[in-house]
């Protein structure tokens, strides 16, 4: 009688996310735990990120303040 298939686990909380992706054996418990789809998107993301990470320039952030007032509106 063969066993049925496990299910793979669903991460349900991006939680410490980003710390056990930080370690390549918690990397690979996080790809066992992804569907098929799910390890695929994640591999494309991940490619897409370090190609674009080779065009950052030194002391470029995320912080756009400068782009709106002290309101929060568009300037």
């Amino acid at each position: 009688m063969e066993r049925p298939m496990e299910k793979p686990q669903i991460i349900r909380s991006t939680e410490g996310l980003p710390r056990l992706l930080s370690d390549a054996a918690s990397r690979a418990a996080v790809d066992a735990a992804l569907t098929p789809t799910q390890q695929a998107n994640y591999k494309a993301l991940r490619a897409l990120v370090q190609d674009v990470a080779r065009h950052r320039l030194p002391g470029a952030t995320s912080e756009h303040s400068d782009f709106y007032d002290e309101n929060g509106l568009p300037v």
